[in-house]
């Protein structure tokens, strides 16, 4: 997350202690024993600046990532040597000092990790390294440092020290230059007038306006709007958001912001010369008549993160960001209205809207720009009608649109006045920034996607994570809008390296853990929050109230009266990444409300697969969906026939040697899942019975193919449509989105289960798929074949017409009912099923099998019926006659629904063993009955 920070509430790493650091002597004396001979290692020449060690110490801990031992020890103390010498130098403060010194301790621990994991001195160092503790305060702060810098230019840490000045009493001039502005404007950079950057001129906030903001000749409309409503946060609640980040340097001319990125605060130093145009005009933002300087300043530090003043994004204000689609379905207009408006009047939340690329509205007089930016500065609320107030900060000219609801040339054409409805149908967008005093509490993690050497490059770029909470019962909130005492917020933030790259996706989806003592009719298994869309901002929030497992009140037993004892439960964060690059760090925060407490389940671990360190077991499947397969979604009665497997996961008291039910199946032989161990991120698994496992269920396909994964408890059987209690785990509802993979990831109990893919649309979303399954306990994964596999399928579809919708046989005319005789040249076997062709409307059906009677009788006796379906039934898979061994010759499949006069179309398939079977339609219309 970027934003600027007046007062840093997001967790920041903790410092590290001090650790008892060895002499340097120490460190050649035991490099030189571990590599088996008296030569010492040559150091390269001592680093002049803090910043050189630093790339010494993470070109280390890469080697040690990539599993280049050698290297890495030697780098790691080369970093330690680096580090010494920096502590030791004259002009180095105290706080300098002991950082240098807190950071060669922990070189050299890195060093003595990798030397402990040699088998024997004076070996190659061709070992296995213990995992890497991705919750550990060194993995933390690695990341952090990778993430340091953007567009090649390094910004540190705000708490670490600040170099001294090397000319103390000059002006300041940046080392990294002017932030580039576009070819096409002839500029000058100059320094404001003195006064203007006097310090009670400089962070002046009490007299600027919204209004006072203009946006000049630069294209940053997002910024803009993002002071505007900073300065309106600050006049009505005397906050100082934004103005408080900047602050004076330790030189002349230099100022420094403080700046939530990639992580963490960090310092952005600029000088203080601004761009003027020929005329001396500001290209950038101004303050208009007020001639404050700090809007300008802190533009200028933003672009120069952001490579540059013609960087088209957008700008984030701070808190806790919140982008909001008016044009997707998903759109909760009224919720939201209630959200911001309470959120707005009580200063927890500052809000701008945006238009899309193509926007050439005018409404009612109000002519919006594409691609624009406008600052919420005020919302009023009447029994008849909901406003919004908009700040336009561009710079009127005489070809500006009127922009007055009227029409009129009021002289403040730059604010806009507009309905709620209006609102959201104009604009594209609502982009709120919350103020993390709303969710006091939370969790950080910093991690990194590493995709240039893994294995398997899919499962590298998502991170898996369990989050555990504990909430005071009941968890139910006041009805407040602002009430966030029971939630948690979840927000993915992917680290910058460089502005300018492209094609970098990102997704979250927070599901809830199941509990079995939960299950219940009020409790639905898939109940999730997802966030399935990739997307290439690089933020995506997720909001989720804490003990959703628990029911309301309306479902307490009236003898039993709400208590405050407090509920435990999970959540399973899945953080994925979709891009061409390597070593894409992220930031995973989560905020909750004061009754909930929150900490990270460490035992399970973030790597590549469900076990970082190489235990678990997993196994792969390749397959296309083809039109044969392709089931689509289970609102479809073709769901049965999407690809299944059965998933027998043992308990550690099981035996795994592929006898018991596996062995007594006629199917494919079992996928037995490979691994090392039985162990999770460091968790061995325990030895009692029905302990349950973490499981990775994962697919992989074409972005244009949505995919879903679900589980379901059985014993093994071909599943033919979903039933809610039998549902263990589901990837959720499938949207039409571009993405590639859907995941679900669950605790369950060792036993039995059937595996399903299927893509939205049947027939339609067809392509190759992979199949994924991970395991912290050894299981067996065996394909469940399709109903008449091995057999020859006859397929037929018809229609009940006026004619032919006869209806049971109670109604009399059972026998007019669609008849198809079956010819059989010899002894088969033979299967059938029935099934609407689409959901509505729905039937119940039955599918009879009779012999063919005589050809003196044209109605067969229905007391001679060979098999049935069943009891009527309006399941959307359809009814079926179980598989059955027939003598040769001729026998009639009557269609038929329970009630007369339905009209419907529908699908029989008839399989049989005989490649001679023939299947004909009898014609049974009423002249001929």
């Amino acid at each position: 997350m970027f934003g600027f920070v007046s007062n840093p509430t997001l967790p920041a790493v903790p410092p590290q202690p001090d650790s008892q650091l060895v002499s340097r002597k120490s460190i050649r004396t035991f490099c030189s024993w571990l590599s088996g001979n008296n030569k010492r290692i040559k150091f390269m020449s001592p680093p002049k600046t803090f910043q050189e060690a630093e790339s010494i110490y993470d070109r280390a801990t890469k080697l040690e990532f990539a599993a280049e031992f050698s290297s890495a020890f030697h780098f790691y103390l080369e970093a330690t040597d680096a580090f010494l010498h920096l502590s030791r130098s004259s002009v180095a403060t105290p706080a300098f000092q002991a950082q240098c010194k807190a950071r060669a301790a922990k070189a050299i621990q890195r060093a003595e990790k990798i030397k402990k994991a040699s088998k024997t001195p004076g070996s190659q160092l061709g070992v296995v390294l213990a995992p890497v503790n991705c919750f550990g305060a060194d993995h933390q702060a690695y990341v952090l440092r990778k993430s340091s810098t953007v567009n090649n230019i390094r910004y540190p840490l705000w708490n670490e020290p600040v170099p001294l000045p090397s000319t103390p009493g000059t002006h300041y001039s940046d080392p990294n230059g002017q932030p580039a502005i576009p070819q096409s404007k002839t500029i000058k950079w100059k320094r404001p007038p003195r006064d203007v950057l006097a310090p009670q001129e400089l962070f002046s906030t009490s007299s600027l306006t919204p209004a006072d903001i203009y946006q000049n000749i630069i294209d940053d409309c997002s910024l803009c709007a993002s002071v505007a409503v900073c300065i309106q946060h600050n006049r009505r609640f005397n906050s100082r958001l934004l103005s408080s980040s900047l602050l004076p340097g330790n030189q002349p001319s230099r100022y420094d912001l403080r700046a939530y990125l990639n992580g963490d605060c960090r310092r952005v130093s600029i000088d203080d010369l601004l761009p003027f145009n020929d005329s001396e005009q500001p290209v950038g933002i101004s303050s208009g008549r007020m001639e404050v300087a700090w809007p300008a300043l802190i533009e200028k530090a933003y672009m120069k993160l952001m490579g540059g003043y013609d960087f088209p994004g957008s700008v984030l204000t701070g808190w806790i960001p919140e982008q909001l689609e008016l044009q997707s379905p998903s759109f909760e207009r009224e919720k939201t209205w209630e959200r911001i408006v309470n959120g707005f009047r009580k200063g927890y939340c500052v809000v701008t809207v945006g238009t899309d690329a193509k926007t050439t509205l005018e409404m009612e007089g109000v002519k919006l720009l594409p691609s624009h930016a406008y600052a919420v500065v005020g919302i009023q609320e009447t029994k008849n009608e909901r406003w919004l107030t908009l700040i336009d900060s561009r710079v009127p000219t005489a070809n500006s649109p009127t922009n007055r609801l009227d029409g009129s040339n009021s002289s403040d054409t730059r604010t806009l006045d507009m309905r709620w409805d209006d609102i959201c149908a104009a604009f594209e967008g609502i982009y709120a920034s919350w103020d993390p005093a709303l969710l006091p509490y939370g969790a950080t993690l910093h991690e990194v996607w590493k995709l240039a050497n893994a294995n398997d490059k899919v499962q590298a770029s998502v991170r898996h994570l369990r989050l555990l909470y504990e909430c005071q019962n009941p968890p139910y909130g006041s009805g407040d809008p602002l009430d966030t005492s029971k939630y948690i917020w979840v927000l993915l933030t992917r680290h910058l390296f460089h502005t300018r790259r492209e094609a970098e996706y990102i997704s979250l989806s927070v599901h809830h853990e199941d509990e079995d003592d939960r299950r219940d009719m009020w409790l639905k298994p898939r109940d999730t929050e997802v966030k399935g869309t990739f997307t290439t901002s690089p933020h995506v929030l997720v909001k989720t109230r804490a003990g959703r497992g628990v029911p309301p009140p309306s479902h307490t037993p009236s003898s039993a009266s709400p208590t405050s004892t407090k509920i435990s439960g999970a959540l399973l964060i899945h953080a994925s990444y979709d891009g061409p690059f390597d070593d894409v760090c992220f930031t995973v925060n989560v905020f909750c409300g004061a009754d909930v407490k929150v900490q990270w389940d460490e035992d399970v671990g973030t790597g590549d697969a469900i076990s970082p360190g190489g235990g678990g077991f997993s196994v792969k499947v390749d397959g296309t969906l083809t039109s044969k397969n392709a089931g689509g979604n289970h609102t479809h009665p073709t769901y049965m026939l999407n690809p299944q497997w059965h998933l027998l996961i043992y308990d550690e008291s099981t035996s795994s040697s592929g006898g018991g039910a596996l062995a007594s199946r006629e199917r494919a032989s079992p996928l037995r899942g490979f691994g090392g161990s039985s162990k999770l991120g460091g968790v061995s698994g325990k030895s009692k019975t029905g302990q349950k496992s973490a499981v990775v269920l994962s697919a992989q396909g074409p972005r244009e193919v949505p995919l879903n994964v679900t589980a379901v408890w059985s014993s093994g059987e071909r599943i033919v449509g979903l039933a809610e209690k039998e549902v263990v785990t589901s990837s959720g509802h499938i949207h039409m989105v571009e993405q590639e993979q859907r995941q679900t990831w669950h605790y369950r109990k060792a036993g039995s289960y059937t595996v399903i893919l299927s893509a939205f649309e049947p027939q339609v979303h067809l392509g190759q798929f992979t199949l994924s399954i991970e395991s912290s306990r050894q299981f067996d994964l065996t394909p469940i074949p399709q109903e008449g596999a091995g057999m020859y399928a006859r397929v037929s579809k018809g229609e009940w017409d006026e004619h032919t919708a006869a209806g049971r046989p109670s109604h009399g005319r059972y026998h007019l009912n669609p008849i198809y005789e079956i010819q059989l040249p010899s002894n088969a076997q033979l299967c059938a099923r029935l099934h609407l062709t689409s959901a509505a409307p729905t039937a119940a059906l039955n599918l009879s099998l009779f012999p063919a009677p005589s050809s003196a009788s044209k109605i067969p006796r229905l007391d001679r019926a060979l098999a049935s379906s069943g009891p009527y039934s309006d399941t959307l898979s359809g009814v079926s006659i179980p598989t059955r061994m027939l003598s040769p010759g001729k026998y009639w499949l009557i269609l038929s629904t329970f009630t007369a006069g339905v009209r419907a179309s529908f699908q029989l398939a008839v399989y049989c063993s005989d490649a001679g079977c023939v299947v004909s339609r009898q014609d049974r219309s009423p002249a001929k009955s």
